[in-house]
């Protein structure tokens, strides 16, 4: 048995395969080596690389907000303003007593009763 070599291809493959979600045992067997050897040469990647894509992505989101793109400030507040700052987005809801929406909240209920889950 050889010594794993972990060269830099292999390390960018495993983060981007790491970064989109794939689990460590299904990225062992498309970089054909263990998962034993994929711990010990690639943990840094296994475990840092999500994060780093989400830092590169806030970054723009914010970058953008400052610029004035008013979708990335809604959604920045909406992420981080609720976390730190008490931002909440509120909805209203109209409450009417019409047939139409008694109709309308009867259909609602036969439905959630039809698909109902355990979550």
């Amino acid at each position: 048995m050889h010594k794993h070599i972990a060269t830099q291809k292999m390390k960018e493959r495993v983060r981007d395969l790491a970064r989109a979600g794939t689990p460590a045992y299904l990225i062992a067997q498309v970089t054909d080596i263990s998962e034993e050897t994929l711990n010990k040469y690639y943990t840094y990647q296994l475990n840092c690389s999500t994060t780093e894509a989400v830092e590169a992505i806030a970054n723009t989101v914010f970058s953008q907000a400052l610029g004035g793109c008013s979708k990335a400030q809604a959604l920045y507040l909406k992420t981080q303003g609720a976390k730190h700052h008490g931002w909440v987005e509120k909805q209203v809801v109209e409450k009417t007593d019409s047939k139409e929406t008694q109709e309308l909240q009867d259909k609602i209920s036969e439905l959630e009763d039809k698909y109902k889950r355990d979550y």
